[in-house]
């Protein structure tokens, strides 16, 4: 064999062997990613949904056991649920108990909205769906000011002290503050924290009143852009045992936009310690109606 022929030889032998090698470590690294789990990531992590309804107007678009299955695919492990009328609430719980953490929305239509808290026959009405299913809470409803202070709202927030239920309200601060110094022992849930209220007032609010949590739906201020800001860092750091992640799927597009609205909230999680990341995501609302999972997975 001449040099020339030798030389060309050994050359095409080193870049096939040399391929050999590139083939062998892509092959151990596709091998190692599908036996071995990475370090869990804050992104992962399982979520607790603080805020989803299932009302009448999206019942003949999206069924029941699509509905669950939309939770399942979003990570939402558990979630709570309340509904207009409250039997909607009640099919998911039915289809999936260990997911649907079922609460009691005092409406009968969402015409109710405006008058719920003055009618003389609500606490009666609250009485016997209570008998009847288990609800953990009551909740989400919409109060505003004085009217959080009305004989009605008053002998239904006893009747939660009374049945060891929460609230959970859509409110502004001046009928959420009525309703923690009415029940000083009582968890209110603040529903999208205020929407507009400032996170210093939060803060200042969160401190105030051991007993309120608040949850974060339409607080579109949290990350924009995706990068989590300093005064909700700092809010998440001092109360990480206060706040909950929230979807609020009142319509159907909401629902549509599930994965996208959990994506957003993982995205702002990530940013937060693990710690305080999985007792927002999921480990607060888990502890309030005492239940377990949503554990990473390391």
């Amino acid at each position: 064999m001449s040099i020339a022929a030798f030389s060309y030889s050994y050359r095409r032998f080193a870049v096939v062997r040399q391929q050999a090698w590139w083939i062998a470590v892509l092959a151990v690294l596709i091998l190692y990613s599908a036996v071995v789990k990475p370090a869990t990531h804050q992104g992962e992590l399982p979520l607790f949904g603080g805020h989803i309804h299932y009302n009448q107007d999206v019942w003949d678009v999206i069924e029941p056991e699509n509905a669950i299955e939309r939770l399942r695919a979003a990570g939402i492990e558990r979630a709570l649920v309340s509904s207009t009328p409250t039997e909607g609430t009640e099919r998911l719980f039915a289809l999936d108990p260990a997911r649907i953490v079922p609460l009691l929305r005092p409406y009968l239509s969402s015409a109710d909205r405006r008058t719920w808290f003055a009618d003389p026959g609500l606490v009666q009405r609250l009485r016997k769906h209570l008998e009847a299913f288990p609800y953990r809470g009551i909740g989400e409803f919409h109060v505003f000011g004085a009217n959080a202070s009305t004989p009605v709202m008053a002998e239904m927030i006893d009747l939660a002290v009374e049945r060891d239920l929460f609230l959970h309200a859509h409110a502004d601060e001046d009928a959420i503050v009525r309703m923690v110094e009415h029940a000083p022992d009582l968890t209110v849930i603040w529903a999208h924290a205020g929407f507009d209220v400032p996170v210093s007032r939060l803060g200042e609010l969160l401190a105030r009143y051991p007993k309120l949590l608040i949850e974060l739906s339409f607080r579109n201020d949290i990350a924009p852009g995706g990068t989590l800001t300093d005064d909700w860092r700092q809010l998440f750091m001092t109360h990480p045992d206060r706040i909950l992640v929230g979807m609020d799927t009142y319509i159907a597009s909401r629902w549509a936009e599930l994965n996208d609205l959990v994506n957003e909230t993982r995205g702002w999680l990530a940013q937060l310690p693990v710690d305080v990341a999985s007792r927002i995501a999921f480990q607060n609302a888990a502890e309030l109606v005492g239940v377990s999972g949503g554990q990473p997975g390391y």
